[in-house]
């Protein structure tokens, strides 16, 4: 950390244009985690004055699913500190005193231009190879043009004047030392017509009245860098702030990851809805560019903010794999505690039967090792309580069924669970084995025909469970449609 910084505050920037995307959740992780490792402050500052894009609810979903991740900021909107106001459209005053200030300054230059010929004038750079860059050509209106403009009420916004051939750079703190030239670059609107500031103005106010120290985003902001600088300049700030430029996300096919990618999920409602452990994601969101040292991929927030180190951020583009976020997800079901599990899946499941509903937790139970979200469920319970139909030819085609022994097996297994009285899954269990003993069969031998006359699948969880489950008139059921079959069948020797 630079000494010139004594107390580390970054922030979370989000406009409310729709839901929470997973790019804007690892970013608002990445920050919080800095601050949290340097003692520091997170903010979450809402960026609303693209009132044409904002959506209802936009504001809420943001810091909703924030603390639904456990992220909780030290001062938002919700819990204001001495920094605010925490949303933008309550500055409008503070951007135009300052916009003005800068004009008074001859540091901006009123722009008369409109859509259709800067429209015009992009098309024409691009025909010409060049990069869309201003023409500058109302820097140069004088000011008997400008007030006769003015006089006739013909909008104008407010553009900043860049020095020619002037280098910014910064030492960015993920990759190293950036520069830009000004030739390369294009007086910036500040201000739009209808006096609500550009991105890049809001942004250097923000930043200087919050006074924040360090700032996280993605790659994407590394060309706004420069003329926020050169704001930060005109307008004479005199704030050390320190950047950092995330790595891009791609998809599994190398693309940047695309809102467009409707086949892939990107919004933390979905995973939300769909009944991942909020750990699980904040996990997986850390290792989206971030690695610890010791590469232990498990990890709590706790953990995080103990072993994070901006040093191990890398930029190089990070693979949102969704097999990984399952994997993630499945360990944390694993590790849950029994009731734990039961309690937070429940909400999740819409499957029921009468035999279901008698015996739910045990059911739910019996997947606990095999989920990565709580409405996976759904789909496993459907299977486990279907009975498949079978026709003798596919009866006939299963190899394990191919001795007299077997039948044997099955038979005295059907008659010792008829007489079984308590019906629970010890018994079961123990039914199971001296059965298993008295027939000399072993490993898939003895358990596949069983399995399969129990149950009419092939495999399955933990088979004493699955009896249990489906219930003795079930299980016998399904064992004398096998034995009526076979019984038929002419076994040699």
């Amino acid at each position: 950390m630079n000494k010139d910084i004594k107390i580390v505050r970054t922030r979370y920037a989000p406009s409310p244009t729709g839901l929470f995307h997973i790019g804007g959740a690892r970013t608002a992780l990445f920050n919080y985690l800095f601050a949290k490792t340097n003692n520091g402050v997170f903010i979450v500052r809402i960026e609303d004055t693209d009132v044409e894009r904002n959506v209802e609810n936009g504001i809420d979903s943001q810091i909703n699913n924030l603390k639904w991740l456990k992220i909780y900021p030290d001062e938002s909107y919700q819990n204001p500190g001495n920094h605010g106001p925490y949303i933008q459209s309550e500055k409008f005053d503070r951007y135009n005193e300052l916009a003005n200030k800068l004009l008074n300054e001859g540091k901006v230059y009123r722009c008369f231009c409109t859509p259709e010929e800067l429209e015009k004038e992009r098309k024409k750079n691009i025909k010409k190879g060049e990069t869309p860059k201003y023409s500058r050509k109302c820097l140069h209106l004088s000011k008997e043009e400008i007030d006769s403009k003015l006089k006739k009420n013909i909008p104008f916004s407010l553009r900043l004047k860049l020095k020619d051939d002037y280098e910014y750079s910064w030492n960015d703190i993920v990759r190293g030392k950036i520069d830009f030239n000004t030739n390369s670059m294009s007086d910036l609107v500040i201000m739009k017509s209808n006096k609500i500031p550009t991105y890049n103005f809001a942004v250097v106010i923000d930043d200087y009245d919050m006074e924040i120290s360090h700032i996280l985003r993605g790659e994407e902001h590394i060309s706004n860098t420069p003329y926020q600088l050169a704001i930060k300049e005109a307008l004479g700030f005199d704030n050390y702030i320190q950047f950092g430029h995330l790595s891009v996300i791609v998809d599994e096919t190398g693309k940047k990851l695309s809102k467009r990618n409707l086949e892939l999920k990107q919004f933390i409602e979905d995973y939300k809805n769909m009944g991942f452990p909020e750990v699980a994601i904040t996990n997986f969101l850390c290792l989206l560019g971030w690695s610890r040292p010791d590469n232990v991929e498990i990890f709590s927030l706790i953990d995080a903010i103990k072993h994070f180190k901006i040093e191990n951020v890398s930029p190089s583009p990070t693979t949102f794999d969704f097999n990984k976020m399952l994997w993630v997800s499945s360990q944390y079901f694993k590790q849950m505690d029994d009731k734990k599990y039961i309690s937070f899946v429940k909400p999740f499941i819409q499957f029921s039967n009468k035999r279901y509903l008698e015996v739910q937790d045990e059911c739910l139970l019996l997947f606990k090792n095999q989920i990565s979200y709580a409405k996976e469920l759904n789909k496993l319970l459907e299977e486990l309580f279907t009975i498949n139909k079978f026709t003798k030819k596919e009866l006939a085609e299963l190899d394990f069924f191919n001795t007299k022994d077997v039948l044997l097996m099955v038979e005295s297994f059907y008659k010792s669970l008829s007489n079984l009285k308590d019906w629970n899954i010890d018994s079961i269990k123990l039914l199971i084995k001296e059965t298993q003993t008295k027939s000399n069969l072993s490993g898939k031998d003895f358990f596949q025909p069983l399995r399969f006359s129990c149950s009419h699948k092939t495999h399955g969880p933990e088979l004493f469970r699955v009896i249990y489950i489906l219930g003795k008139n079930q299980v016998l059921e399904n064992i004398e449609k096998v034995l009526s079959e076979i019984k038929r069948w002419d076994y040699e020797g």
